[in-house]
């Protein structure tokens, strides 16, 4: 018996509902999807949509929030390790971009994340914004704060370009596994992320490092 169905009706209802959200989201993408589909597709009434999330924007918010929390609380976890482990040395760029990069491919290959991922990119920027805001800010400033001790000779304002290029290149490698597939005529099986991950990190790490 699935594990859901021993919990308490409400909270088979909003799994329900969220589970429903996720697949429509990754499909149609925010402004394409509507509740009404969610209801037909979780088997409730909008009532019961209105009761739990109150909007489709905080229904959204809640599915990303449960795939990016974890993320983001593992790459947290992993950074204070090192900082603790190299101190008072700064954490070597491998060692940073690694952190940052993996925790995020191990979720990845247990999820529809990637599809969610690229749906959200392809959102209003508003939307962007208040997501990564919410999300993203505190993690953006430990890993700048790290980033700055590991490379003095950089200015701010070069380090944060460079950051969100290292960002953008692991963004688009996560969502455009498929097409890594056909490029290397299907030799790269999707199940092995820890090569692309290293990979991807020895590439993020030479950008970074170039003068």
């Amino acid at each position: 018996m699935p594990a859901h169905r021993s919990l308490p009706k409400s909270d088979r209802t909003r799994q329900r509902i969220m589970h429903a959200a996720e697949q429509l989201f990754a499909a149609k993408g925010f402004r394409a999807m509507t509740l009404r589909e969610v209801t037909q597709a979780a088997g409730v009434n909008l009532a019961a949509v209105s009761y739990h999330f109150g909007s489709k924007r905080a229904l959204i918010r809640e599915v990303i929030r449960t795939h990016i929390e974890p993320i983001n609380h593992i790459r947290l976890q992993r950074l204070d390790a090192l900082a603790q482990s190299y101190a008072p040395a700064p954490i070597p760029l491998p060692a940073i971009f690694d952190a940052l990069v993996r925790p995020l491919f191990e979720q990845a290959a247990r999820s529809q994340l990637p599809q969610l991922i690229g749906r959200s990119l392809t959102e209003p920027a508003h939307f962007l914004r208040a997501l990564h805001q919410e999300f993203f800010t505190e993690l953006t400033q430990r890993f700048i704060h790290e980033l700055q001790r590991s490379c003095p000779h950089l200015q701010e304002s070069e380090l944060r370009l460079r950051l969100f290029l290292s960002v953008s290149t692991m963004l688009g490698s996560i969502i455009e596994t498929v097409r890594l597939e056909n490029m290397l005529g299907g030799k790269f099986a999707s199940g092995k992320s820890d090569t692309l991950v290293t990979e991807l990190t020895a590439f993020i790490v030479a950008g970074f490092e170039h003068p």
